[in-house]
């Protein structure tokens, strides 16, 4: 699935989909690739957005984790006023949510949508 097609507005929910299911992630350049999508997304859109991210079968070279997720930090900085993440892999949530533990408030990536789903909804965090 092209990136493009994995990144969707809601505005009358002011919710921006991210899925990432199936994806990998195994050089710096799916970084940028990834980081300038979703900017050309979210940059028109002139407010902050929340957000959920489906990282169900999502992979990413071990060496690639820290850049990658100071690259979401800076998205998360500019664009959300609240995330939530799942995925039903229990090794990825542990590994992204340590890393995401060294830059954001919130870590915590759910194992499923609807509890990342109900997170969203109990507000920013």
């Amino acid at each position: 699935m092209p990136l493009e097609q994995r990144l969707g507005y809601d505005a009358g929910q002011n919710v921006f989909f991210v899925n990432f299911e199936g994806l990998s992630v195994r050089s710096r350049l799916d970084i940028e690739r990834i980081l300038a999508a979703v900017e050309s997304r979210l940059a028109p859109i002139g407010h902050k957005v929340a957000a959920i991210v489906n990282y169900d079968r999502f992979s990413i070279a071990p060496e690639l984790i820290d850049a990658y997720t100071a690259m979401v930090k800076g998205i998360m900085d500019r664009h959300y006023t609240n995330v939530t993440r799942y995925t039903s892999r229990t090794f990825l949530r542990v590994r992204l949510g340590e890393s995401f533990g060294k830059r954001v408030a919130d870590p915590h990536i759910f194992g499923n949508h609807s509890e990342a789903q109900r997170h969203l909804n109990s507000g920013p965090a």
